[in-house]
């Protein structure tokens, strides 16, 4: 509908200003009409696919070589034990990300928690509020229960790169990781 409206309110304008000669309009009416046909199409679609796109874009600049910020997870809480560590959001989610995660969870060597999907495993971020269970592994996450390693999860999520805040025995900032926000 914008995309209408400002083709039309565009050529509207170059009409009444056109001079007419008498083989038809001026060559700079037709050049006006032009620019306002283009001028009106590259709004519209500036619109449309602007909007779009802003959904699922970074809304900050990165600090780090590598690094991207989502809107939704923002600062993060680290829980660990001895053997463990678990990176989980810091705040309930502002905006849903929504690619699909879907593998089996793991410990890294590190003690790191990580999905893996065949032979690859990724760094995850946990929801607002997941937990480690005593003994750290398994972890307590809101709205899906308890999951440890060898569990399959399936939720709402983003990839990108690990923040500047996510823990060094994990392989962070910058590697590759999984941004788990809905169950």
């Amino acid at each position: 509908m914008i995309l209408t409206f400002s083709s039309i309110a565009l050529m509207s304008e170059a009409r009444v200003r056109a001079r007419r000669t008498e083989a038809g309009r001026a060559p700079a009416a037709r050049r006006r009409r032009g620019v306002s046909v283009v001028l009106g199409v590259a709004l519209g679609v500036a619109i449309t696919f602007g909007g779009a796109l802003t959904a699922c874009a970074p809304t900050a600049q990165p600090s780090e070589p590598g690094e991207t910020i989502w809107p939704a997870p923002g600062p993060a809480s680290t829980n660990t034990t001895d053997t463990t560590i678990l990176y989980a959001a810091g705040r309930e989610p502002t905006s849903v990300m929504e690619a699909r995660v879907t593998g089996t969870l793991a410990l890294s060597e590190g003690g790191c928690w990580v999905v893996g999907t065949g032979d690859e495993q990724t760094f995850v971020q946990f929801p607002f509020g997941s937990v480690l269970a005593p003994g750290g592994q398994s972890i307590d996450v809101p709205g899906f229960g308890t999951v440890g390693a060898g569990d399959t999860i399936d939720g709402g999520d983003g990839y990108g790169s690990a923040p500047a805040d996510a823990p060094e025995a994990c392989g962070a900032p910058g590697q590759p990781m999984v941004f788990w926000q809905t169950t």
